[in-house]
């Protein structure tokens, strides 16, 4: 699958720090689109100054 490089020796610890921020900023966007997603809906919102 993967074709490690045996002649760096931080190579792990690099894919390991790269795949770890990954599922951190994917996280976080996901956070963001259903924090969005669910304070913008206004299906739910009442009206304050109705026009009569």
């Amino acid at each position: 699958m993967f074709e490690f490089n045996h002649h760096h020796p931080l190579a792990p610890e690099f894919y390991t720090t790269v795949l770890g921020f990954t599922v951190v900023i994917l996280l976080s966007v996901w956070f963001f689109i259903h924090y969005l997603r669910v304070g913008l809906n206004s299906s739910d919102a009442s009206r304050v100054d109705a026009k009569k």
